[in-house]
Parts: C-alpha cells; sequence; structure tokens
C-alpha cells in the first residue's frame, strides 16, 4: 500500500524574493528585447545556468500566449519546469516606466514584470494565483510604479503578501 507523502510547503516570499531580485528600470522598447533585459539581470546574478534556454523558453512562451494581463502586468514564465536551469528557485520583479506592447487583452502597455522560477509546478501555479490576485489591485500597481527605487518595490510586494486572502495564504 503505496503511504500519502504530504505536499512539501510553498515557498515563503523571503524564500524567492528580496530587493536584489528587482529591476527598477527597464530600458527595453519591445517583447523580445523586455526577455534579454531580464535573462541578461539573471544570469548576471547567477540566478540561471543556461541563460539561451531561458530567453527561448520565455520568448517561445510568449509567442504561443502572452502572458501579460490589463493592468499593465505580465507574468513571464517557461512552460515547463526546469530544476537544472536554476540553482535556486526565485521570483523577479521588473518595472518599465514608459511601459512595452507586450500583448496585453486591453491593448495597454506593459509595466510590470514578474518573472517565476520554480522548481515544482504545485507552487509555480500557487504564487502565479498569488500574483495574479495582488496585480488586480490598482492600487498595488500603482504603488509600484511610483515606487522611488528596489527597496521600496521590494516593501510593497512584501505588504501586499501579508494582505493575502486566506485560500491564497503561505503557511507556516
Amino acid at each position: 500500500m503505496a503511504s500519502f507523502v504530504p505536499e512539501p510547503e510553498d515557498p515563503k516570499l523571503s524564500e524567492i524574493f528580496n530587493p536584489g531580485h528587482v529591476v527598477e528600470n527597464l530600458t527595453a522598447a519591445t517583447r523580445d528585447e523586455v526577455i534579454k533585459e531580464i535573462v541578461s539581470f539573471v544570469a548576471n546574478k547567477g540566478m540561471v545556468t543556461d541563460p539561451r534556454w531561458l530567453e527561448t523558453a520565455l520568448t517561445e512562451r510568449e509567442r504561443m500566449v502572452p502572458t501579460a494581463m490589463p493592468n499593465g502586468v505580465a507574468f513571464l514564465h517557461a512552460r515547463h519546469r526546469a530544476v537544472d536551469k536554476f540553482p535556486r528557485q526565485f521570483l523577479l520583479l521588473a518595472r518599465s516606466a514608459k511601459g512595452v506592447a507586450f500583448g496585453s487583452p486591453d491593448d495597454k502597455p506593459t509595466h510590470i514584470f514578474f518573472l517565476l522560477a520554480f522548481r515544482r509546478d504545485q507552487a509555480h501555479l500557487r504564487w502565479l494565483a498569488r500574483l495574479s490576485w495582488m496585480c488586480r489591485r490598482r492600487s498595488f500597481v500603482s504603488s509600484l510604479l511610483r515606487a522611488n527605487n528596489a527597496e521600496e518595490m521590494s516593501r510593497q510586494l512584501e505588504l501586499v503578501v501579508e494582505e493575502l486572502p486566506g485560500n491564497l495564504r503561505i503557511r507556516s
């Protein structure tokens, strides 16, 4: 008889994100340039072992179905988990003041980009649900756009994580 093995808990925000995971001012003007700039950032920080793979995976995912949502936010991620490509799982936040056409259903520019790099599909899906809930709040997106630096952007994310509804909370 197979024994039940409980699912490991989702990583806490502090385990996957810090102010060093913020690109304050993307200079990219196109979708492909955004992907290149974000991949270059994580590669320079040693967050990915195969930048070429990540750039290709993100580009293919965006061409299949754009990850941009209304309200100026996109959730970049590879279609399939690749544990060997990331020394540690992480969440990255990037901001473009001028915005980029990224395939949003409302045809408005995308200003906020999250890159999700998780080891397990379940953690990926639950963090994607959390981020989607957070970003539906215009006040949160506006606070990220108004923030003066990476520390302020990071703090805004920490604050909104504390406000997650019960079904999206991270269990301790």
